[in-house]
């Protein structure tokens, strides 16, 4: 059984009953580096760490131990357009748990001290990032799509950006964003849906004493950037980008079948061809992402700096010969079933249907629904994958490359898709 209500205040609540002996429990903010500027850029992921830091009624000490205490779990994340706080208790503890949660979003007291000492957290966590080339390569590659704006933004920020934000300028953040219209609370597991009505209406609905509207995400515009960060590592990074589709668009299901059937399982195009064919790359895979307004389809690889020109040319040459040849039958057939089955395995954790509620009603006010999503998966033809790729790969890419520096470290710049001349 499904449940759904807006409150008063533009608070939503959506949610799904299942078979089992716990709940998740989400909620939900839309807010992340895609509504930040470049002076509070790290701000959304900062304020994730500060509220577990205390509440006028509980010490960070107490927050940890009520959760230990029921056997619970308790965390949070930060993405580009979204923050949520979540756990997961047996059922019985649901009102515990939104207690909590109601009181880390509502009360957090970000105390000078815990300010200060948490900084340094996050600027080591910023620094792990710095270290790590993969994550720099995605980075890159979001500034290189979405250069100058938002999007283009790291999730958290700079470290200048971290070091020099104070306890005003960090609740003036939060109370900016941290609104009942921009906020979802998620519960998937075993509950009672009339419970669930009276604990969101007692812990959140009446704490919140004005409505006011959420400004729509900016409009983006996709770039074409070549950008790069030469670093001293073993291997180079790689990513291609082109602009992709927003979350609730009817191509959805036929992008993914189109990164699955390119650079998704062994048997994808790229992995058998740079990889298994070749020995070139030990991970190498395609993927789209998804925003209100925007998406993105992106291609990494992780290589032998002296391959770069080689596996660029080998990625050129899968996506020629799929904008010149289609698909064949049988790869739609297994996109479509790992697409499907896929899902299937996803939803039997109440983890994952907390997530795909939440960010589907807070991303699209729409209440997910697995069963429509199978529907259109089952509807892609190969026409329709054939339009996707045809739409996404004859627009100019934006390209990263992280590693040392290397004669070949412009190929992925460099890459000619020739069947968009013929």
């Amino acid at each position: 059984m499904d449940i759904y209500k807006q409150y008063p205040s533009g608070l939503r609540l959506v949610g799904k009953q299942t078979d089992c002996y716990t709940v998740s429990l989400g909620v939900f903010v839309d807010v992340g580096c895609v509504r930040e500027t470049a002076a509070d850029n790290g701000y959304s992921h900062f304020i994730e760490h500060l509220v577990f830091k205390g509440t006028d009624r509980r010490t960070c000490l107490q927050i940890s131990e009520e959760i230990d205490d029921m056997g619970a779990n308790i965390n949070a994340y930060t993405a580009k357009d979204t923050t949520c706080f979540y756990t997961k208790s047996v059922a019985s503890d649901l009102e515990r748990c939104m207690d909590i949660l109601a009181d880390m979003y509502f009360n957090a007291s970000v105390p000078e001290e815990e300010l200060e000492r948490e900084k340094g957290v996050v600027i080591e966590e910023i620094k792990m990032c710095n270290d790590t080339p993969d994550d720099v390569s995605q980075d890159l590659i979001s500034e290189a799509l979405f250069y100058g704006q938002p999007l283009g933004r790291t999730i958290l920020g700079s470290i200048g950006n971290i070091r020099n934000a104070d306890r005003h300028s960090i609740l003036a953040f939060k109370n900016k964003h941290y609104l009942p219209r921009a906020t979802v609370v998620s519960v998937c597991g075993k509950f009672d849906p009339d419970e669930v009505d009276r604990l969101v209406d007692r812990y959140f609905e009446q704490y919140y004493t004005h409505s006011e509207p959420y400004p729509a995400e900016p409009e983006v515009t996709y770039r074409a950037r070549s950008l790069h960060r030469f670093k001293h590592t073993e291997q180079s990074h790689i990513q291609l980008a082109w602009g992709g589709f927003p979350l609730g668009a009817g191509q959805r299901c036929a992008n993914n079948m189109l990164a699955s059937i390119l650079g998704g399982g062994l048997s994808s195009r790229l992995n058998q061809v740079v990889r298994e064919q070749n020995g070139l790359a030990y991970s190498v895979y395609a993927y789209p992402s998804y925003y209100s307004n925007c998406g993105t389809f992106e291609i990494y690889a992780g290589l032998s700096p002296e391959n770069c020109a080689r596996v660029c040319e080998l990625i050129g040459g899968e996506i020629d010969k799929l904008l010149r040849d289609g698909i064949t039958e049988r790869e739609l057939k297994r996109a479509r079933m790992q697409a499907i089955n896929s899902l299937y395995m996803n939803v039997e954790s109440n983890m994952t249907l907390m997530r795909l509620y939440g960010r589907s009603m807070l991303k699209m006010n729409e209440r997910y629904d697995a069963d429509k999503e199978v529907d259109s998966y089952r509807a892609v033809t190969e026409a329709d994958i054939a339009e996707v790729a045809r739409k996404i790969f004859s627009q100019p890419h934006a390209s990263a490359y992280v590693g040392p520096r290397n004669a070949d470290y412009r190929a992925v710049a460099q890459l000619d898709l020739h069947a968009l001349h013929d």
